[in-house]
Parts: C-alpha cells; sequence; structure tokens
C-alpha cells in the first residue's frame, strides 16, 4: 500500500506541475475578469497529493520518524528535507493554490492568482527531489 501511495503522489505532481503551468499562461493572457477553468483539477489534485503526502509523512519512515533521532535530524540536511523542508514547502504551496483558485472564483482577477500560482510553482519546484539533488534524489516517476 504504501508504495503504491509513494508512486501515485509521484505521479500526481507531474499533472500538478503541468497544471501550474498551464493555468499560470491562460491567467497572465486573461483580458478582464477571468473564468476558473481547470484550476478547480488543479485544486483537487493539489489536495489529494497533499493527504497522501501527510500520510506518507505520518505513517512512512521519512517523516515524523526521523524526530526520534532527536536533534540530529536538524544537523544533516538530507534527513532535515524530509522532516521539515519537504512537507512546509508543499503545505504552503498547496495553501497558495487554495487562495488563488478561492480569489479567482470569488473576484475574477486573473493577474493576482496567476501570482499566486506563479509562487506556487516555484516554491514546489525548490522542494521536490529531484533526481539530480544529492542526498535526496528520488527517481523522476518513483516506482518506475
Amino acid at each position: 500500500m504504501s508504495n503504491f501511495l509513494l508512486v501515485l503522489h509521484s505521479l500526481l505532481r507531474w499533472l500538478i506541475l503541468l497544471l501550474l503551468v498551464l493555468n499560470i499562461i491562460r491567467l497572465f493572457g486573461a483580458k478582464g475578469p477571468a473564468k476558473t477553468g481547470n484550476s478547480i483539477l488543479l485544486l483537487i489534485l493539489a489536495h489529494t497529493t497533499l493527504l497522501i503526502g501527510l500520510y506518507q509523512y505520518f505513517f512512512g519512515d521519512f517523516g515524523i520518524a526521523l524526530f526520534k533521532q532527536g536533534a540530529e535530524v536538524m544537523k544533516n540536511s538530507a534527513l532535515r528535507f524530509w522532516a521539515v523542508e519537504h512537507i512546509t514547502g508543499m503545505v504552503v504551496s498547496i495553501a497558495l493554490i487554495t487562495i488563488g483558485h478561492i480569489s479567482l472564483k470569488k473576484t475574477g482577477k486573473a493577474k493576482k492568482t496567476a501570482i499566486l500560482y506563479l509562487v506556487a510553482l516555484v516554491l514546489i519546484l525548490a522542494v521536490i527531489p529531484w533526481p539530480f539533488r544529492e542526498g535526496i534524489a528520488r527517481p523522476w516517476i518513483h516506482g518506475f
């Protein structure tokens, strides 16, 4: 079950990144009030991925379980990434996506939402365990 969730978590990130880029392009190009479009799909996938990630964080080996090692977690950059940085960055990113979607739905202000989505995209790209990141590397698609 845990491996399936890890693969699903990994696959969903690609859909989220794609939808973020498409929404940013669409919203920056919008003239006048914008419609939510596929912003709701982005919101649903982001929250689904968050729930999967939270399950992995609380019940997996790379999350809250790392704090059993005490202060060593914060001294080791790889352990700190999994225990603190990844989850914090992703929760903040999903909060920005949520705020952006709600703002777009209520006001239709495309530029504000596009900026929130852009900040979320940059933050997500910064805290993904890319294959080229030393010490925290994961495959492009986990499980394949």
